[in-house]
């Protein structure tokens, strides 16, 4: 074999691995995500998680998070934004913001209380509604040290901390979205 023939094996080898591993890694993603996420599936106190930049976010998996609070007045989810600050959004909206990123939704797991801890979680952030945006978050510094504006994680966060649940998995100043996913206390919806 020539010099030529053995470099253009190795670069079409290299491209054909780099091809299977982008496929394998979209197919077998660890994220539970749903192409669509139907309201009628949805509980109050779901929380979904989006994806907008397909895993490139600096800091973890999820880009954005928000709480589902049921029908109050129609379905949506309360969510913290850089333009809108802690507000109320219609499910619809808030799904075709970012579609098509991808979408994880996370529940409670089944535990005593569970349903007055939903409710307390929910009332909570519907509270928030009205409040800042943690401008800080937008920075890479997502404190959760200040309850007079906090960014999307913190909103989550906070609604659950309030009814006694504490969703931070790793208990430290900073929180992300994925802090908030990897909790011991949620499961796949």
């Amino acid at each position: 074999m020539t010099r030529l023939t053995i470099t253009r094996t190795i670069i079409a080898g290299v491209f054909l691995l780099a091809l299977v591993s982008t496929l394998v890694v979209k197919t077998y993603s660890p994220f539970a995500t749903m192409p669509l996420v139907q309201e009628e599936l949805l509980e109050p106190g779901d929380i979904i998680f989006v994806d907008i930049y397909e895993g490139w976010c600096h800091v973890g998996h999820w880009d954005h998070m928000a709480l589902f609070v049921g029908n109050q007045p129609y379905g949506g989810v309360v969510e913290a934004t850089y333009n809108g600050g802690i507000c109320y959004t219609p499910l619809h909206s808030f799904l075709a913001r970012d579609f098509p990123a991808k979408i994880s939704v996370r529940r409670l797991n089944d535990i005593p209380g569970r349903d007055e801890i939903i409710q307390r979680a929910t009332e909570y952030a519907m509270a928030q509604i009205g409040k800042q945006f943690d401008f800080t978050a937008t920075a890479a510094i997502p404190l959760k040290i200040n309850d007079e504006s906090q960014h999307c994680a913190e909103v989550v966060w906070r609604a659950y901390k309030a009814a006694g649940i504490d969703l931070d998995s790793n208990d430290t100043l900073f929180l992300y979205p994925d802090d908030v996913y990897y909790s011991p206390e949620l499961r796949p919806a």
